[in-house]
């Protein structure tokens, strides 16, 4: 099921009426999920960013202070374990961020930094192992 946005059919093309039905002309079920439940399951989600790179994401998701709490080597873990499962939630609380999208970009783009960060990590341990 896919969650849709404009009102015309993914599959047929053709527009659609009704919400949460079938369409009538392909059979395609389509699903109207209200823009709060999918607000609610992102931030309800983990984040691959923090995980990745916790400090570059608690600077970039505006945690300042857990920013400074993951310098600290033991904390360190705890701060990458909370970040990564509650994280966003605290983020677009505590962040004062303009608008929704500004903090789903934000998001993304920190997640993408994150998987970069551990490929550069990688390639550089290639390269001094040679």
């Amino acid at each position: 099921m896919k969650k849709l946005k404009s009102k015309k059919c993914p599959d047929c093309k053709k527009m659609v009426e009704d919400w949460n039905r079938s369409c009538k002309d392909c059979g395609y079920h389509l699903v109207l999920e209200p823009e709060e439940a999918s607000r609610e399951r992102f931030l309800r989600g983990p984040s691959l960013g923090a995980l990745l790179f916790t400090q570059g994401w608690a600077m970039g998701g505006r945690l300042y202070l857990w920013f400074l709490l993951s310098l600290i080597p033991i904390v360190g873990v705890v701060a990458l374990i909370a970040l990564t499962l509650f994280g966003r939630r605290w983020s677009w609380k505590q962040g004062g961020w303009a608008s929704w999208e500004e903090y789903k970009k934000r998001m993304r783009m920190m997640d993408i930094v994150g998987v970069i960060w551990i490929l550069i990590l990688v390639v550089i341990y290639f390269i001094v192992k040679k």
